[in-house]
């Protein structure tokens, strides 16, 4: 099924990234093995890498930042967990892995909750003038 895997705040001066998972299995967004042409596999910081093998689960991942040379820039290990069907984003300030799937959109439902709520103020503000209107 796969996942996604993306970054934030990488530290000056670094333009791409990149991700081992595992030991044996490695996650490098656009491997070697995969696209030849593109070296050591690095992705634009702006890039999502979409994996479409399994999610490898409970394990430690190595996500680095490099520069326009592919120096290291920032190197980060940390066990996660990763699952199926998820979309994540490392973040390189706090060195934590962040599920992003579908999060809410909040305005779209307290949007509507307000506008009914303010209704039902007018409406109670009212009442008592529309009743001495109808007497």
């Amino acid at each position: 099924m796969g996942f996604t895997l993306g970054v934030e705040n990488a530290p000056v001066p670094a333009t791409q990234w990149g991700c081992y998972c595992n030991c044996d299995t490695i996650l490098l967004p656009n491997s070697v093995r995969e696209q030849p042409t593109k070296p050591y596999g690095a992705l634009p910081l702006s890039e999502r890498w979409v994996c479409v093998d399994p999610a490898p689960s409970e394990n430690p991942i190595d996500v680095m930042c490099l520069d326009a040379d592919l120096n290291t820039v920032q190197e980060s290990f940390v066990t996660v967990t990763i699952l199926d069907g998820r979309d994540y984003t490392f973040d390189f300030a706090t060195e934590t892995l962040v599920d992003v799937t579908a999060l809410p959109d909040w305005t779209a439902i307290i949007g509507p909750l307000l506008v009914l709520g303010f209704m039902a103020g007018m409406v109670s503000m009212m009442a008592p003038a529309l009743k001495e209107g109808f007497s």
